[in-house]
């Protein structure tokens, strides 16, 4: 993999620093120098413009004959008292700020009340309360109506535009931060997932990057290991196969000269032998079938699929299963519903699968007991539903009961079956792209299998 140019992680963060550190200067900068811009204009006030007005209109009103006729400024508002405090004139529009300008006049204690200062004018026969503003104002009357002090809009704009910018920021570096992490995501789930040929990306941060090529040396060191187990379980699964179908040929032959000695005249010590000869050329043959079983369900069977009715076919696997129950004394009890009329299975391999868990039943439940077979049709799904009365599945059985060779409790089963009869049928069921769920029954506490096959395949 070629290597570009890359960062540190440090780095990669310091810039984010300094990027954000930039951006919320400017966005605390700009407002204030909007804001003085604005006052150099004319646009606003300055802060203490007010107060300067409201004490230069104080002198005026002091020696002025006629209040009423003094040009007031447009920040400043006042009321005329005479003596018993009660209104002459006013410029106020407000009710309440008119009984604070007399509650001021009085000498009583106003309180806080925002940016509203008041000047007590007192005159020959009358008061004269002016109310004047700390902090800028518009010197448009409609800006005034419309939009916070200036002041205040500064501060709001400031507060919006610092957490726009550090919104913006964050999520911008989050994006970039996850595109580096990607080519570290894409490796793990390609391995998780098994896929060992998939190209590795490169990132640009220094750190992520001397993973990623940590990832594709574990990959090509993982795929040649992979490659080389591979190639020695195949070749295990292949010398199995021929092994096993080699050695059915001396096995007949054995079989053969052996029923061929029974039919002469022996003597009861030569035909005990010569049973004993029949009696394991039979248990043989188990076994290279059984050989034989391991490997097709590890490779996959070589499955003929057609359209099968069903109906005929249940009739069949019925009897199968009924004889089966029989000869270990075991009632068989079957309920059905609404039965398929067509289904797309291989039969033979269909019917081994159902007739394994039957016989994997029998063996495990006691003698004088029930097996509840049902079958019925859950959302295209064919469901067939077999139930024991044994002791049911360990803990350890319920993990590993699909694996082959496992036998959840060899004292209970036949020696012959090797832990093979369900790997064999989960490896059938999965080739005809179904489900086998292993559990314990609420009703009888044994082993419950359940089979489910698409009914369309």
């Amino acid at each position: 993999m070629e290597v570009n140019k890359t960062t540190t992680l440090k780095t990669y963060f310091r810039y984010f620093i300094i990027k954000l550190s930039l951006l919320l200067f400017l966005a605390v900068t700009i407002p204030f120098l909007t804001l003085l811009i604005a006052s150099n204009n004319g646009l606003v006030t300055r802060a203490n413009q007010s107060e300067i007005q409201a004490k230069e209109l104080k002198s005026t009103m002091m020696i002025a004959p006629d209040i009423t006729k003094v040009v007031v400024p447009t920040s400043c508002k006042y009321i005329i008292l005479d003596k018993s405090f009660n209104e002459l004139y006013s410029n106020m529009k407000s009710t309440k700020d008119k009984s604070r300008a007399i509650t001021f006049a009085k000498g009583e204690e106003l309180g806080h009340n925002g940016n509203s200062q008041y000047l007590l004018v007192i005159r020959e026969n009358e008061y004269c309360v002016i109310q004047y503003f700390i902090g800028s104002q518009y010197t448009n009357q409609w800006f005034a109506k419309h939009f916070p002090a200036p002041d205040i809009l500064t501060g709001i704009v400031i507060i919006i535009g610092s957490i726009l910018v550090f919104v913006i920021m964050t999520s911008k570096f989050s994006r970039k931060l996850a595109a580096q992490l990607n080519p570290l995501l894409t490796a793990t789930g390609e391995i998780s997932s098994q896929n060992l040929n998939f190209e590795i990306q490169q990132s640009s941060i220094k750190e992520f990057n001397d993973i990623v090529i940590s990832f594709a040396d574990m990959r090509d060191k993982l795929k040649s290991s992979l490659e080389k187990q591979w190639k020695a379980e195949q070749a295990q699964k292949e010398q199995i196969s021929a092994l096993a179908h080699d050695l059915k040929t001396p096995l007949t032959m054995i079989q053969g000269n052996a029923d061929l000695l029974a039919d002469t005249v022996l003597d009861k010590e030569q035909r005990l032998y010569t049973q004993y000869i029949s009696e394991s050329s039979e248990q043989m043959k188990l076994y290279i079938q059984i050989l034989i079983d391991i490997s097709k369900a590890i490779t996959g069977y070589e499955l003929k699929k057609e359209d099968v009715y069903f109906p005929d076919f249940w009739t069949h696997i019925l009897l199968q299963i009924d004889m089966l129950c029989k000869s270990k004394n075991i009632v068989l009890s079957v309920t059905q519903n609404d039965l398929p009329e067509h289904l797309v299975i291989d039969k033979i391999t269909m019917e081994r699968a159902i007739t394994n868990i039957v016989a994997n039943a029998t063996d495990y439940a006691p003698s004088n007991t029930t097996l509840y077979v049902e079958l019925k049709v859950i959302s295209n799904s064919l469901i067939i539903i077999f139930t024991d009365c044994g002791s049911g599945f360990t803990k350890e059985g319920l993990k590993h009961a699909l694996d082959k060779f496992y036998m959840d409790d060899q004292s209970r089963g036949s020696k012959l079956h090797f832990g093979m009869g369900l790997f064999i049928v989960d490896s059938i069921v999965k080739q005809h792209g179904g489900k086998l769920l292993l559990e314990n029954s609420d009703k009888t506490h044994g082993a419950q299998v359940t089979m489910s096959i698409p009914l369309k395949s």
